[in-house]
């Protein structure tokens, strides 16, 4: 082994690679027990929000069914007209009532809900009807109250009520449950009351997880009269309700003293039902498992260690007998004198690597010339919106902007109006290069130049200190450069000054003004402008090459919105802030006629647009004198061909919606299933589909296949299947990812969905 030095710094390099993190890993081993804690207070705190999304999701939906049922003609007739010996005779009309309440069944939490009339006596629900007070114990009994009581206590208006859980009876069956009442309220007044017995242990399951199901609980509270309607005890049956002074700071998680232990109180609150959602988990349970992710961790650190050890050892040995090798060959190719070579033979490998990559010409040519074409790439960009460039990538080429107060100046190169013959190319780049290094000596900040044309250009320049470019000297100094190029070269030189910018952001509309100044305002004989001059002159209207573009745009794409917020810019420059001459309107009006063209131009026969309603809406136009209604009518012509390319936008969405549609219905079963596959198949990017289907249903693509899923799950439970066959069939790997599935989207678990529909069809 000649060359030692090279196995050590193997060696010391790996082992410093993988024993920096290991070291980091053990020192901070102690912030394990904060991110812990952190870790099972969110999981908590996840799951119970979870838990009041869902019974939100589910008083909304009773909500609707209240307010559907209260507004039923017969449920209001039975509430309001009918009398003890009218529910004997007319059957008929408590018989289409059951059939209406029948059809909003709720399958969640509430088996059956009833509605108690006070006039008739009687009580109706979806599946039975009592008339006689006799039958009504054998239907329903809240904890130990008796039927007289029940109706002593329904005699009061509720809206939105929750009577806490007891053990409940209906229909023969005895269960923890929690009622909610709500006021059946006809024009008369309050005549009844419709009640939906909740199933407790529906909510528990929600509200238990894998933290609370063992030391910690929970608890539901009403804030309105601080009442407990829910409780969910600890796994050796403890329970203590937190006091209301530790609630009124709002907190979401916090850590407190409750009777001597301390606790870590979670709570979520529910703006749409004024409840509120407590857990308790006691600090020894945390600390306990604190201590178990710890010693997982040293364990798995002590592995890892013995293990890289071993490996560093073994790659090292390796990589330096090859290194070794290569060592030996380089040393003893072209070298007379192999004495000469002393000292560390890998500092001799890494000056020679330098060295090569310092001689290679052609690599350094090829870098240097392509900076020049990225950095004017980078200015072009900021030039039209600088969508995607930050400062950080400005920098990156030499383009210092941050906190600066910028001018953007563009000048444009031409032959005097007599002259025959046009500029070279190469003569355009020396003139522009000289005006330049004009601006050079007359503003003292950096400089950034873009060509925008091949006559034109624009400059990004900094100004230092307090200069402010509208005033008399620069403008005259500007003046002098044009002169001098048309004396000296003959050759006609136009500039145009924007306002000041002070951030990124306003770079794009300066560029506009210049391109503004540039394209109209030739016709004033200044060969400098400078746009607080312009603005103020009624004889330009404005109108740039670039919004007219992004008008056209947004025409064909039927992006109504943006199309009014040109036309806006449009109205308000050139009416509200100039208040340009009648001529000058008539010119605009003109150009935005042709732009109208342009995007029906634009449009490549991709919309069928009626040529009779244009020429009807021009035929109008050219009739009106008045130059505000022919802008008028033109932004109606505008709004025209957006409604209809809207049209034809929407038709194509629908028909790509019931295309995706019928795929999912078509593939769903598949266990390879996924956004990759159904982009592929319809050949779209993965990104791209993701965002379409967002677009299209509301929602993304995961969450929607799961529902489909979900909902072919309960159909085959109906039938019978096992959990295995109905898995397979529905396109999950496993009986456990399809059970997980199936509790986050329903609320329960597909034997308990099982059980509630075998109870309901008996």
């Amino acid at each position: 082994m000649k060359y030692r030095k090279v196995y050590i710094r193997l060696i010391i390099t790996y082992l410093a690679i993988f024993l920096l993190p290991l070291i980091i890993n053990i020192v901070m081993l102690e912030n394990l027990a904060v991110s812990t804690r952190e870790n099972i207070c969110a999981s908590v705190h996840s799951n119970m929000a979870h838990t009041m999304d869902t019974l939100d999701n589910n008083f909304r939906e009773i909500n609707t069914i209240t307010a559907r049922i209260s507004g039923n003609s017969n449920i209001r007739y039975i509430a309001t007209q009918m009398d003890e010996e009218g529910k004997k005779i007319e059957i008929s009309k408590i018989t289409y009532a059951q059939e209406y309440m029948a059809a909003m069944q709720i399958q969640t939490f509430v088996e059956e809900y009833y509605v108690l009339f006070r006039k008739p006596d009687m009580v109706i629900s979806p599946n039975r009807v009592y008339l006689y007070q006799d039958s009504w114990n054998a239907f329903f009994q809240y904890g130990d109250m008796s039927w007289e009581e029940w109706k002593a206590l329904m005699t009061g208006h509720y809206t939105g009520h929750l009577f806490p859980e007891k053990k409940t009876k209906q229909n023969g069956n005895v269960e923890d449950r929690i009622l909610f009442v709500q006021s059946l309220v006809t024009d008369s007044g309050v005549k009844g009351n419709l009640i939906f017995p909740i199933r407790s242990e529906g909510i528990k399951n929600l509200m238990r997880d894998a933290y609370i199901s063992q030391d910690g609980w929970a608890y539901l509270l009403d804030e309105t009269n601080e009442e407990i309607i829910l409780t969910v005890p600890a796994a050796d049956g403890s329970f203590e309700k937190v006091p209301s002074s530790v609630l009124e700071n709002g907190q979401e998680i916090q850590e407190i003293e409750l009777n001597g232990k301390t606790v870590e109180v979670i709570r979520v609150d529910s703006d749409h039902l004024g409840m509120t959602y407590i857990s308790v988990l006691p600090k020894e349970y945390i600390t306990l498992q604190i201590n178990r992710d710890q010693q997982k961790l040293i364990l798995l650190m002590t592995a890892v260690l013995f293990v890289g050890i071993g490996s560093i050892l073994l790659v090292s040995w390796k990589r330096g007998r090859r290194i070794d090798g290569i060592l030996q060959m380089l040393f003893s190719m072209g070298v007379e004198d192999k004495e000469s070579l002393k000292g560390d033979e890998m500092e001799y490998i890494s000056n020679s690597l330098k060295q090569l990559i310092d001689n290679n010409t052609d690599l350094q040519e090829s870098i240097i010339r392509q900076k020049p074409v990225t950095r004017s790439l980078l200015l072009e960009r900021l030039l039209h919106g600088g969508e995607g460039v930050s400062l950080q990538s400005l920098e990156d080429y030499g383009i210092n902007l941050k906190g600066k107060r910028m001018l953007v100046i563009a000048f444009l190169v031409g032959r005097g109006d007599s002259a025959d013959v046009e500029l070279y190319a190469k003569e355009t780049v020396v003139y522009k290069q000289v005006l330049q290094q004009s601006l050079d000596s007359l503003l003292a900040g950096d400089k950034y130049m873009c060509d925008t044309d091949m006559d034109s250009s624009v400059v990004i320049c900094t100004m230092e200190g307090g200069f402010q470019p509208a005033n008399a000297g620069f403008q005259k100094k500007l003046e002098k450069i044009t002169e001098t190029f048309w004396e000296e070269f003959g050759v006609k030189v136009r500039i145009a000054v924007s306002t000041i910018c002070r951030e990124l952001t306003e770079i794009s509309k300066a560029y506009d003004q210049v391109c503004e100044m540039l394209t109209f305002g030739d016709s004033s004989g200044k060969t400098v402008v400078f746009y607080e001059d312009y603005q103020d002159s009624k004889e330009f209207y404005y109108f740039p090459v670039t919004l007219e573009e992004r008008l056209v745009n947004a025409v064909r794409t039927g992006n109504a919105e943006s199309m009014h917020v040109q036309l806006s810019e449009v109205y308000q420059v050139n009416v509200l802030s100039r208040n340009i001459s009648p001529s000058m309107m008539h010119f605009l009006v003109n150009d935005l006629q042709c732009a109208v063209f342009k995007a029906l131009h634009s449009l490549n026969d991709r919309v069928e647009i009626e040529e009779e309603e244009i020429y009807r809406q021009l035929e109008r136009l050219n009739r009106e004198n008045d130059i505000l209604l022919r802008f008028n009518h033109i932004n109606s012509m505008f709004k025209y061909i957006c409604d209809m390319v809207k049209a034809v936008n929407k038709e194509s969405s629908s028909r790509q919606m019931e295309e995706i549609e019928q795929y999912i219905c078509d593939h769903y079963m598949d266990s390879d299933m996924g956004l990759t596959k159904i982009s592929d198949d319809f050949g779209y990017a993965s990104t791209y589909f993701s965002k379409l289907f967002k677009e299209l249903f509301g929602e993304n693509f995961a969450t929607y296949l799961e529902k489909m899923r979900i909902e072919k799950v309960c159909e085959l439970l109906k039938k019978g299947y096992t959990m295995e066959k109905i898995a397979e069939q529905t396109g999950y790997n496993s009986v456990y990812v399809m059970r997980t599935a199936f509790k986050r989207i329903k609320g329960m678990t597909p034997n308990e969905f099982r059980k509630l529909n075998e109870e309901e069809t008996e």
